[in-house]
């Protein structure tokens, strides 16, 4: 798969986070429960991991050790935006709304241990949008474990083991990263011309039932049915209804991801989506109070959006550019460190274990030559 596809990738993800903000700012702003084009969104953002980090190892003849250096470097990653934002929460608990650690219930000792040990898995206790990192780590390693163990087998046969740990996993977000793999696969190793051929026909009509559809259920009971055998029912279903509408690539959607300022809030998708709920909760919330004092709330409410929107996507480009990017190079280098040391060690035990056959088989050889020279081992 090429490059400038995986771009395309990447600017959908930006349109996912900055769907996340706006309905972050209809919640906190017009206290609606406007949470579930959010919640499509994170679907979207788990299918998206499982396609991409699935896509170019699928079918490969030689990818266990590639898969290795991803699993290695996957936690670092993500971890830096996680500490900085982490750190950032605590700040603004302090010194903007007056709430330490204790109050939060843990004390310094327990805030290092969860900075320093877990902060995957309590990161949201210090920036509530963290929530989504732990199933993002550990749905990463569903992927690559899924992928080493039957990445080169059979194209069927695979495809059935996906579907397999898709099953066992069809109650929590786990799914949506399987999901991404079964795509994956399909895209990759199976050709369907008819699809092809009416793909522009296909597209746009499957993008808009897919935004139709998670709209349509605002409540979050309101897919019980769905719910009750399906994580996040039909919120998942609209967000594999617009994964595939872009996995079409048709003109249209080439030319709407292909737009610079979609483009760059790809490239600084992690960043906005992981510090915006913090600047919400402190410049918005100052402009929002100040704006409401003069205008009537619908104006304020747009207004502060106006006023604020700015100012986060330029904090995420701060964020991408000083913590993303260097966890990344940081992430590649270690890897290249640590797998250029094991297999090092491995080539060592190799060899190791090959001279000891071959020292064996000698000693073997000796032993019965001295008893009879006559007989063979």
């Amino acid at each position: 798969m090429s490059t400038k596809h995986l771009t395309y990738l990447d600017s959908l993800r930006g349109l996912a986070a900055l769907t996340v903000v706006f309905s972050h700012y209809v919640q906190f702003f017009r206290m609606n429960q406007f949470t579930h084009t959010g919640r499509i969104a994170v679907c979207l953002f788990f299918i998206l991991s499982g396609f991409v980090l699935a896509q170019r190892f699928l079918g490969a003849a030689d990818m266990k050790w590639s898969i290795i250096a991803a699993v290695i470097k996957r936690p670092f990653r993500l971890l830096g935006v996680v500490w900085a934002t982490i750190i950032l929460g605590v700040l603004i608990n302090i010194f903007v709304q007056g709430i330490t650690p204790d109050q939060l219930g843990k004390s310094w000792t327990q805030f290092a241990v969860d900075f320093f040990v877990s902060p995957f898995a309590t990161g949201e206790i210090y920036n509530s949008v963290l929530w989504t990192i732990h199933w993002e780590l550990w749905g990463s390693m569903i992927v690559f474990g899924s992928v080493f163990l039957c990445g080169a087998w059979p194209k069927y046969l695979r495809l059935a083991v996906f579907g397999a740990v898709l099953f066992v996993n069809i109650r929590n977000f786990y799914c949506a990263f399987m999901i991404g793999v079964i795509i994956a696969e399909l895209h990759k190793s199976f050709y369907c011309s008819l699809l092809i051929k009416y793909r522009n026909l296909l597209a746009v009509p499957m993008l808009a039932a897919g935004v139709a559809l998670g709209v349509a259920y605002l409540a979050p009971d309101s897919d019980p049915v769905m719910s009750a055998c399906f994580s996040n029912g039909f919120r998942m279903i609209s967000a594999v209804a617009i994964f595939i509408a872009v996995m079409l690539n048709t003109t249209f959607m080439r030319s709407m991801l292909q737009w610079r300022p979609v483009n760059f809030l790809g490239n600084i998708s992690y960043s906005l989506y992981a510090i915006h709920c913090l600047i919400m909760k402190t410049i918005a919330e100052t402009v929002d109070t100040m704006l409401n004092q003069y205008l009537q709330h619908d104006v304020a409410f747009c207004g502060t959006i106006l006023i604020t929107l700015p100012i986060i996507i330029f904090a995420a480009w701060i964020m991408d550019k000083y913590v993303d990017k260097p966890s990344i190079k940081f992430a590649s280098w270690f890897e290249k460190k640590l797998t250029g040391e094991i297999r090092r060690r491995t080539e060592l035990v190799r060899s190791i274990t090959i001279a000891a056959f071959r020292n064996a088989k000698a000693l073997i050889s000796k032993v019965f030559n001295a008893l009879d020279p006559d007989i063979e081992p």
